[in-house]
């Protein structure tokens, strides 16, 4: 049991507590000892105080004597309207029950750094004229600065074990809090949002610092307005992060963050330049019509899961170098007005099996300066927007089947997959071809005859002369296919001509007479197959080789291979010409 209020301690000291808290009980007499150590009314740490606690408390208020460091308030204290005209000082301050600010008016400094409220805390409406500072302040219960006013306020390393709300909160100077009005610097470096951090509609008039900052469940930042540099560098968003029509007029930085859940930056506003160098998005991440006014920097960004950039505008550069995009990256109907650069390189695999690109309807204002570079990409992600004149250095194309491109076009439900797929495929025949990449032209180019091809019948359609142009040599685009065709010819017609008759002599006309008496062979005798591999060849030649075909069988046959074989082997000469040249 503690000893009796009446005892008097021998020491010169009236209260054993640390020598900083000492000026807070001057003129306090001794209290009570526990566990060897001797306190006054203000720092015993103990609930039985109650009633000399409260008196002491009125003292100290009365002579407007705020100094409260390591002053451990027993119960539920209000300050509730009050105004602190001088120093509020509550370092190290223990507050076991409920804590009311609300509405107070610190009209100096308010040190709350290193205090711990057990139980609720309320800020809300309160105005803090000079600096705020709750620096590594433990709050273990929910925590309201609803619509309070801040200068510069120090939140850096508190920790937050329930809700910690701000919202209506204005930040105009150095702070680190949500929903309040604070008129300095806001600092929460490495400060731990255990429950939900409600800053919605916030107002940060200065630097807000979040860097390191952990919120550990949802963290609203809907309509939040940073009206100086935001720094979210290294922060990690362990639930949702919303920053829906946030406003960030000067540079914000979220280089290296990490947001494990969705993230919301639906319609947000960056009026100067935004760095999401490195950011990790485990989630959803959503940058649908958000407005970038100066340059948005996503170089190594990962994009574990989808990134929607629908309608989002780009005013300046768009950096997405060594970005990573593992599925969907959408771009439907953003605006680009400047560069914009997707780049990776041999040894960072920027796009993978599961990846995909869509960038239909985009206006790009400079389409020469929009470039991928070192990159795996398929012709349909470009189905839509006019890739004529993109920088295309050092990419990948693949192997793409025909069939595959319809079919991830068709789960896109995207009408006409067929037709916009060949219009999407010239528009990279132009581009490959003006920039002398022949082959790759080659390439665009049969895609783009065999998407029509393919749109009826499931391409079987020998009543049409693309069929056919198509099975000749693929477009005169296939030189292996033009070649074998051509052999197939030049064996075909050898094997018919070992089946139909040629003529086994010819009479030697001297004279009319001999004319007259001639007798011609109309039936004749095939060839052996040695021999009509050699006339087959000087057929398609137009060698006219001897012998003469007998009948009319043969004189077909070797009609259709003179017209045929020369055809096949014209079509097989442009294949390989436009491997290699316009």
């Amino acid at each position: 049991m503690p000893d009796s209020p009446t005892s008097e301690p021998e020491s010169p000291f009236v209260c054993d507590c640390a020598e900083w808290m000492r000026e807070a009980c001057a003129g306090e007499p001794f209290y009570r000892e526990l566990e060897g150590k001797r306190y006054c009314v203000l720092h015993y740490p103990g609930k039985e105080k109650s009633v000399d606690f409260e008196s002491a408390l009125q003292r100290k208020l009365e002579n407007e004597d705020f100094d409260f460091r390591g002053v451990w308030f027993p119960d539920e204290v209000s300050f509730e309207d009050f105004e602190f005209r001088t120093t509020a000082n509550f370092i190290g301050a223990t507050f076991s029950a409920w804590a009311d600010f609300s509405s107070a008016t610190f009209s100096a400094k308010a040190n709350f750094s290193y205090a711990t409220f057990n139980a609720a805390a309320s800020f809300s409406h309160a105005t803090f004229s000079d600096l705020a500072s709750f620096f590594f302040a433990t709050f273990s219960a929910a925590a309201s600065f609803k619509s309070a006013t801040l200068g510069a306020a120090y939140f850096s390393h508190a920790t937050f074990s329930d809700l910690a709300s701000f919202v209506s909160a204005t930040f105009s100077a150095k702070a680190s809090f949500v929903s309040g009005t604070f008129n300095a610097e806001a600092s929460f470096v490495s400060a731990t949002f255990s429950v939900a951090a409600d800053f919605n509609r916030a107002t940060f008039r200065a630097a807000a610092d979040f860097s390191f900052a952990a919120f550990r469940a949802k963290a609203h930042f809907r309509s939040a307005t940073f009206s100086a540099a935001a720094d979210f560098n290294r922060a990690t968003f362990t639930a949702e992060a919303d920053f829906n029509v946030a406003k960030f007029s000067a540079e914000a930085d979220f280089s290296e963050a990490i947001f494990s859940a969705a993230t919301d930056l639906t319609l947000a506003t960056f009026g100067a330049a935004a760095y999401f160098l490195s950011t990790n998005f485990s989630a959803e991440a959503y940058f649908s019509d958000a407005t970038f006014r100066a340059a948005a920097d996503f170089s190594l960004a990962t994009f574990s899961v989808e990134a929607h950039f629908n309608s989002a505008t780009f005013s300046a550069d768009a950096d997405f170098s060594d970005a990573s995009f593992r599925t969907e990256a959408y771009f439907h109907s953003a605006t680009f007005a400047d560069h914009v650069r997707f780049a990776g390189n041999e040894k960072h695999k920027v796009m993978t099996d599961t990846s995909a690109l869509d960038l239909q309807f985009a206006k790009i204002e400079k389409p020469d300066r929009v470039s991928f570079h070192t990159l795996s990409l398929r012709p349909h992600w470009f189905v839509n927007v006019n890739a004529r004149r993109f920088d295309f250095t050092n990419v990948n194309w693949g192997r793409p089947s025909i069939n595959e491109e319809i079919s991830r076009l068709e789960q896109k439900d995207i009408s006409s997959p067929h037709l916009l797929l060949a219009i999407a495929c010239r528009n990279l025949t132009v581009n490959a071809e003006e920039n002398h990449r022949y082959e790759e032209a080659s390439k665009f180019r049969y895609m783009a005859m065999e998407a029509r091809r393919l749109e009826s019948w499931r391409g079987f359609a020998p009543w049409r002369l693309s069929w056919w142009y198509w099975l000749a040599s693929g477009y005169g685009e296939r030189v292996w296919q033009a070649f074998f065709v051509l052999l197939g010819i030049l064996l075909l017609s050898a094997l018919l001509y070992t089946r139909v008759g040629f003529a086994r002599w010819e009479p030697k006309l001297a004279t009319e007479a001999d004319v007259a008496i001639a007798r011609r062979d109309d039936v004749g005798s095939p060839l052996k197959f040695s021999r009509a591999l050699t006339y087959s060849a000087a057929v398609m030649t137009f060698q006219k080789p001897e012998p003469r075909p007998a009948t009319t069988a043969a004189q077909t046959v070797v009609l259709l291979e003179t017209i045929l074989g020369p055809v096949q082997a014209a079509l097989l000469a442009l294949a390989i010409r436009r491997k290699f040249m316009r």
